[in-house]
């Protein structure tokens, strides 16, 4: 899923020189060249991995360049347009480089799969890692992405940079993030107001009246809700599907998760597919979310309560 997406955005926007930083045996290198056309570095670290990268590179017939080093000696000396981070953990200790060295109007893809901590689950070491308070509920996995958007946020703000995020997913153990970046002090300001906090009240009630943050509050999907990625023939139907589902994530900040709202007032769960009938047939704007099974977005939280909610809970 990640690499069928990321290579569908590379196909799409096409940039000229591509860094996959972390790339073990050459997978999503050797894809970007070969669906996508792009002109490719991949780096690895370690001397087993590289083994097989370049048996890898030779059997696909890879005309990129392959570096056994580390993605902070390499990511300095060509001039990338965009530049793939996915360190198998966090992305703390490569995002400033990153954002440092991707040249103007340039993209970076981050993948984290540290998502306890990112959703709240190991509260301390999110504190410590990236400086921010969040809720461990049903819209922790929004919440998780925010978080790391805020973080790269406000590491870009410090550099007078800006980004723009272009595609934000969660898919199993890890997220994803493609970020625009825009480098000027102008760009930064317009970043800086898009980190705040959130109070999960507006959501729903039952979560009370606490400020969570701080977080990315702007769009998620920019790229997706103003264009359509060019997705390869090779990429599996389920990516095609998936990126479908991401389209209408913009539509609110956050969402009505049905099981928590109705399980904290003790009430029976209602389908989801029940409730986006009725919200239709009322000319309420709404739609599923990828980040819960049972979760609902609105641009009107209030009227779809009133909406689904029995009155007196």
């Amino acid at each position: 899923m990640n690499r069928d997406i990321t290579v569908s955005f590379l196909l799409t926007v096409k940039p000229s020189l591509y860094l996959d930083g972390f790339s073990a045996t050459g997978i999503r290198a050797i894809r970007a060249e070969k669906e996508a056309g792009v002109r490719s570095v991949a780096c690895e670290r370690s001397k087993k991995a590289f083994t097989i990268l370049e048996k890898n590179a030779k059997e696909n017939d890879f005309h990129g360049e392959l570096h056994w080093g580390t993605y902070e000696s390499l990511v300095s000396r060509f001039h990338f347009d965009f530049i793939d981070v996915d360190p198998y953990g966090n992305i703390v200790p490569f995002t400033d480089i990153a954002l440092s060295h991707v040249k103007n109007r340039g993209y970076i893809g981050f993948t984290a799969t540290d998502l306890s901590v990112l959703t709240g689950s190991l509260k301390e070491n999110n504190r410590r890692r990236y400086g921010s308070l969040v809720l461990n509920s049903n819209l922790r996995h929004e919440m998780g992405i925010r978080n790391l958007l805020g973080f790269i946020a406000r590491r870009a703000v410090s550099l007078d940079t800006g980004i723009e995020p272009m595609v934000s997913f969660h898919h199993g153990h890890f997220y994803r993030v493609i970020v625009k970046v825009r480098r000027s002090t102008n760009d930064a300001e317009k970043t800086e107001k898009h980190i705040g906090f959130f109070n999960t009240e507006n959501v729903d009630p039952v979560y009370g009246n606490i400020q969570y943050g701080p977080l990315w509050t702007g769009r998620l999907e920019q790229y997706l809700s103003e264009s359509q990625l060019n997705i390869p023939e090779t990429c599996e139907s389920t990516s095609r599907e998936f990126v479908d589902g991401l389209k209408n994530e913009d539509m609110s900040e956050f969402f009505m998760d049905l099981t928590d709202s109705f399980s904290l007032r003790k009430l029976n769960l209602p389908s989801v597919s029940d409730t986006l009938e009725k919200c239709n047939e009322n000319g309420l704007p709404a739609s599923r979310t990828h980040f819960s099974s049972t979760g609902i977005k609105s641009a009107d939280f209030a009227s779809l309560r009133s909406l689904i909610v029995p009155k007196g809970h």
